[in-house]
Formats: structure tokens, sequence, C-alpha cells
């Protein structure tokens, strides 16, 4: 009898513990998106303003056969597609990229709000 409940004791604990790790490890996805949103939170998790300034992405444009790769400064995949008209929508619709200067080959583009804008090739 005993180690039945030694062991369900076992059980309640692992499930506990299991719980804890599970919240923080939450907690810490919540407050990332909130970061790439322009959400800023303190130390003690308030709220303390949004940033009205928008947040211009720095994009570089790969090719490979008839595919355009979409990453950002840190090299981390953002989408793909066949054209920049289809990388600006997908950067907007999938990862809230509404402003971003994007260099393909010598050629700089801008991406506004889903849309591009080209500038002078260089």
């Amino acid at each position: 009898m005993f180690e039945i409940l030694v062991i369900g004791a076992v059980f309640w604990l692992g499930y506990q513990l299991g719980c804890i790790v599970t919240s923080w490890n939450l907690r810490d996805i919540i407050l990332d998106a909130a970061k790439k949103q322009g959400i800023y939170i303190d130390e003690d998790d308030n709220l303390i303003e949004k940033d009205n300034t928008p947040n211009v992405y720095k994009l570089f444009i790969e090719r490979v056969k008839d595919t355009l790769y979409l990453y950002n400064n840190e090299e981390e995949f953002v989408c793909q597609a066949s054209t920049v008209e289809e990388l600006a929508t997908l950067a907007k619709k999938y990862n809230n990229i509404k402003y971003a200067a994007v260099l393909y080959g010598n050629n700089t583009y801008m991406f506004v709000d889903g849309r591009v804008k080209g500038l002078d090739e260089s």
C-alpha cells in the first residue's frame, strides 16, 4: 500500500514539474512574439508601450533555378516564391513584414505593405 502512495506522489510531482516547464516555455514564446510585433514588456511582465515606429527589416533574396528564397539578416528563411511581388505579399501575410529593404543581386527593392517599390540600380 505504501508503495502505491510513493508511486502516486512521484507521478504527481512529475506532472507538476511538467506543467511548470511548459508554462515557462509558452511564456517565452509569447514574449518573443510580442517583441516581433513591437510590444515591449518590462521584467515584471508589464506592458510598457507599443512602439508606433514601423520596423524596417533588412532582407535578401537568393535565386535557385526558378525559385526565389527570402532571408533575413540572420540568414533565417522567411518565404519563397517565383517573383519578387509574390515574396512581398507572402512576407506580409505570413511574417507580418510591412516594411523592408531587400537586396537582390545589384538591385535594391522596398517592400511596403505587401507591395514592391523598386529603387535605382546601383
